[in-house]
C-alpha cells in the first residue's frame, strides 16, 4: 500500500507543475494579447472578450488572472515600462558624460521609433491622468534605477567641469525623453506638414543629431 501511494502521488506532483507551468503561459498569451488590443482601440475601446479571443482562451480565464479591465491594462503597462527599464541596464555607457549623453540619446530615440506600442500606451495612461499608475509601487517602474543611470552621467560631468552645476536627472531626462518622444509620436502629422518623415532611417539620423546638440546646450558649463 505504501508504493501504491507514493505511485500515485507522483504524478500528481507533476500535474501541479504542469498546471503552474500552463498558467503562466496563459498569462503571458493574455497579456500579449491585451497589449496588442490596447495599442489598437484604447483603454476605453478595448473589450475583454477581444482580448480573450486573440488569447484564445475563453473570457472567464481572463478574469481569473485579471478582476478587470483596468488591472490587466495596469500590468500591461507596468511590462511595457520594465521593458525599457531591462533594455537601459545593459546599456554600455561610455566614461566620457558628454559620449554617455549621446548615448542615451541614441538608445531613447531607436528606442522609441522601435516600440511606438510603448509611446501610445503610456499615452492612455495620460488620457486616464496616470491613475494607472499610482497605486504601482516605484520600484516596479526602476524609476530609480534611470536616475541612478542619469545622475551618474551628471556627477561626472560635473567633476570634470564639462556640465554646468545643480542638474536634476528627472530635469535632464524629461528634456531628453520629451525630445525623442515629440519626434515619433507626431511623426506622420510632421511628415504631412513639413515634409520629414523620422520614419526614415536618413531623417531619423538628422533628428537624433539635433536632439544632441540640444541636450549637449542644456547641460554644459
Amino acid at each position: 500500500m505504501i508504493v501504491a501511494r507514493a505511485n500515485v502521488g507522483q504524478p500528481q506532483v507533476a500535474e501541479g507543475h504542469g498546471i503552474s507551468e500552463k498558467s503562466s503561459r496563459t498569462r503571458a498569451a493574455i497579456l500579449a494579447a491585451a497589449e496588442a488590443e490596447f495599442v489598437a482601440n484604447g483603454l476605453s475601446g478595448t473589450k475583454m472578450e477581444s482580448i480573450a479571443k486573440a488569447a484564445r482562451v475563453n473570457k472567464a480565464l481572463v478574469y481569473r488572472h485579471f478582476e478587470r479591465k483596468e488591472l490587466l491594462f495596469q500590468r500591461v503597462l507596468v511590462n511595457a515600462y520594465r521593458r525599457m527599464r531591462e533594455a537601459e541596464a545593459v546599456l554600455t555607457i561610455s566614461a566620457d558624460p558628454m559620449v554617455a549623453l549621446d548615448q542615451l540619446c541614441e538608445f531613447t530615440l531607436t528606442y522609441y521609433r522601435k516600440n511606438p506600442g510603448f509611446l501610445v500606451l503610456v499615452g492612455i495612461a495620460n488620457l486616464h491622468h496616470g491613475d494607472n499608475l499610482r497605486s504601482v509601487p516605484r520600484s516596479e517602474l526602476a524609476i530609480d534605477k534611470l536616475m541612478t543611470l542619469v545622475g551618474g552621467i551628471i556627477a561626472r560631468g560635473e567633476a570634470t567641469g564639462v556640465f554646468r552645476k545643480n542638474l536634476n536627472p528627472a530635469d535632464l531626462w524629461i528634456s531628453l525623453s520629451s525630445q525623442c518622444w515629440f519626434s515619433v509620436a507626431t511623426a506622420y502629422t510632421v511628415e504631412v506638414s513639413f515634409g520629414k518623415s523620422i520614419l526614415e532611417d536618413q531623417e531619423a539620423d538628422r533628428r537624433l543629431a539635433t536632439i544632441k546638440e540640444v541636450i549637449r546646450r542644456y547641460v554644459l558649463a
